[in-house]
């Protein structure tokens, strides 16, 4: 009896037959990493390798990985790669980031592939098993009028494999206005000086500003921005974990402080800068992760026509989830793009916010009021149009999401 198979069926079938032969290749990664700039099958294509480093502002980062490293994921995965299609050339480069004493890899691929659809199919046979084996989550985004696939793989909230791939000698049409990806960029900590919302303003990028409460200077920073119409967030001071350690500053909202404290000091903070269209958390490692204290904060923000952009400076933030559950209009920040204070290390950063932007089809990156990330970002915008991404207000986001708030 012929048995036929589907295209489907063969590709789960390509992935579970080179899961065992990729045995052999995973164990002689824990001795010889994947190296830069390795080329595969007949096709001689040379591809410029990027690592950039997606080192993110957190007061926690995930736990070590032990051995289930990236390296051995992509290993994994490379084994599968030229089984469905021999002719793929690709170059790959590694780099250990590290924030305080922990550590992890992060693998940035670039390849050329004759067969786009193959390696789609075994990218989504492979998500179920990168989950099982490594504790990973892919996201995937294929598209083959433009002959381009790109994928993320992430440990937790962290991106530990960046890859993009392109078909062979393929021209892709441009992007159509709707068809868009989308980012936006949001500068933190500002109400300290008006030297520098003055430098930042005068950008020709449409950068959302998040300004403390109650500092000397905020409500001149405000004014300021507000009358030449850039968007102001409130950037609200919430306890983090190493608290008294770390101050959060005026205004701060903590753990200790009663339901009514709570709310008073923040109906404090909203009601002292004008013009704000939204809020972000400064800090806030412990009190964005107590589901109590959280549910507090958004029920004394809903109804007042603010969106919340949660910070993630913990991987355990439960922001915003509750500021979703509480009807609130609400996004995540992807990328902290300044934790290095180097202009060329920001620019890196940035170009992996535009890699999740075109694999999300939106993503969100916080700056710091920092001469190198002022430097940075003249280069932003001709970084983001040449891969086809729109740099636009935060607002822009949630109204592309089909979420409402005012301007």
């Amino acid at each position: 009896m012929v048995i036929k198979l589907s295209l489907t069926a063969l590709k789960c079938f390509l992935l579970k037959f080179a899961r065992y032969l990729s045995a052999v290749i995973i164990l002689l990664a824990l001795c010889c990493p994947v190296s830069a700039s390795r080329v595969v099958g007949s096709d001689t294509t040379q591809l410029s390798a990027e690592v950039p480093v997606l080192s993110e502002k957190q007061e926690s980062s995930p736990q070590d990985q032990g051995p289930q490293t990236p390296a051995l994921a992509l290993s994994w995965m490379l084994a599968g790669f030229t089984a469905v299609d021999p002719k793929l050339v690709f170059e790959s480069d590694s780099r250990i980031m590290s924030n305080g004493r922990l550590s992890w890899e992060r693998i940035r691929l670039k390849g050329v592939t004759c067969d786009l659809e193959a390696l789609t199919g075994f990218l989504e046979c492979a998500r179920e098993n990168l989950n099982w084996d490594f504790n990973y989550r892919l996201l995937i985004s294929s598209d083959a009028n433009r002959g381009r696939l790109n994928f993320l793989v992430l440990d937790g909230f962290e991106v530990v494999i960046v890859a993009h791939f392109a078909t062979v000698s393929f021209q892709p049409a441009p992007a159509s206005e709707s068809d868009r990806m989308q980012l936006a960029i949001v500068i933190d900590d500002l109400g300290r000086s008006l030297k520098n919302a003055v430098r930042f303003a005068a950008l020709p990028l449409p950068l959302t500003f998040a300004v403390f409460p109650k500092l000397r200077n905020s409500r001149e920073v405000a004014s300021y921005f507000t009358a030449r119409h850039c968007d102001i967030i409130l950037h609200v001071p919430m306890e983090p974990r190493d608290y008294p350690h770390q101050d959060p500053g005026p205004g701060a909202l903590f753990m200790s402080m009663s339901e009514d404290q709570i709310k008073q000091e923040f109906i404090d903070d909203l009601e002292f800068l004008p013009g704000i269209i939204g809020v972000n958390n400064h800090m806030g490692s412990r009190l964005t992760a107590d589901p109590q204290k959280m549910t507090l904060v958004m029920n004394v923000l809903k109804g007042r026509n603010l969106f919340f952009l949660d910070s993630r400076t913990i991987a355990s933030s439960i922001a915003y989830r509750k500021a979703t559950a509480a009807g609130i209009p609400a996004l995540q920040r992807d990328v902290f793009l300044d934790n290095e204070r180097d202009v060329a290390k920001i620019i890196e950063q940035f170009r992996v916010l535009v890699e999740i932007a075109r694999i999300k089809k939106s993503a969100i990156g916080i700056g710091h009021p920092y001469p190198e990330t002022l430097m940075a970002l003249t280069r932003f915008s001709e970084i983001a149009e040449s891969a086809g991404v729109e740099i636009v207000a935060v607002r822009k986001l949630l109204l592309h999401n089909g979420k409402f708030v005012s301007q």
